[in-house]
């Protein structure tokens, strides 16, 4: 064991699975040994981060759940000791992997409103500059609370896809068109006719993943199937209403263009509600 994260190999080793205790340790430790590894060099902290990330995670999530449920007020002991976009610690793609795990569950097993509004404002406030790309991966699931009734999911998303941060609202829109369909569609009609986004159909290819795949991809390490009923399959109707979504904000010919790259009809958008007289 190298001497930079031997804090974080015994804490590891010390925790018992869901002792809330043992985890506000790990957490310092992790951070200890990240900053530790960050000091020899980027590829050791690449290293230490990725080999010892999964078990940490793993841990964590035990120790927010009890009896099946979020333990809401542990999770945000957690958010509050490491806030996103704040300071150097490391914690924060540790504790948004678990938050979005628990955003999930708590959407599929209740609604968006029984999130808490502080637990999506957290995955909300992740930036790539910020948390760095692994956090900002994960914080898509701030997409699962779409049409919540304190936090605006849709106009955060807009407002940063306006700001230059479109491929979070690609990531966003992977999760969110799960959770209800038709709002993520509309929320990427908000996106496609904005004057200040630019980005189209990059959003498509994660969304599209709805028709194959149960679950979004992340958070990592995890298989909601395990203990989550999937949720419903995106009707005729939303699939409809996305098309002409598309056929109506993005040229016929570049829709056509990449019709055999993309599952959704792209051809039959052009077609039926692109402009007849486009040039």
């Amino acid at each position: 064991m190298t001497r930079d994260i031997v804090p974080l190999r015994q804490a590891l080793e010390a925790a018992t699975e869901g002792n809330q205790a043992d985890i506000y340790t790990l957490l310092a430790n992790w951070n200890t040994s990240m900053a530790n590894a960050l000091e020899q060099s980027g590829d050791r902290f690449r290293d230490a981060f990725w080999d010892n990330l999964e078990e940490t995670i793993e841990l964590v999530d035990a120790a927010a759940l009890v009896e099946d449920e979020p333990d809401w007020g542990f999770l945000q002991d957690c958010a509050e000791a490491y806030p996103p976009a704040e300071g150097d610690h490391h914690c924060t793609v540790l504790i948004a992997n678990v938050l979005g795990r628990c955003v999930i569950r708590t959407h599929i097993r209740h609604d968006a409103d029984a999130i808490p509004a502080w637990a999506l404002d957290y995955l909300g406030r992740i930036t790539m500059e910020d948390d760095k790309d692994a956090a900002w991966e994960e914080s898509g699931a701030f997409g699962w609370g779409i049409g919540h009734e304190e936090v605006a999911v849709a106009d955060r998303t807009l407002t940063r896809a306006e700001a230059d941060d479109e491929y979070w609202a690609v990531s966003v829109l992977k999760h969110a068109i799960y959770a209800d369909g038709r709002a993520a569609i509309d929320l990427y009609e908000r996106i496609l006719q904005s004057p200040d986004t630019v980005e189209d159909l990059h959003h498509i290819e994660g969304m599209q993943r709805i028709l194959n795949e149960p679950f979004p991809r992340t958070p990592r390490y995890w298989e909601p199937t395990d203990e989550l009923d999937p949720p419903s399959p995106l009707s005729d109707d939303a699939i409809e209403h996305l098309l002409r979504v598309l056929g109506e904000n993005i040229h016929p010919r570049r829709l056509q263009q990449f019709d055999d790259m993309i599952q959704f009809d792209l051809e039959w958008a052009a077609t039926e509600y692109g402009e007849r007289d486009s040039a």
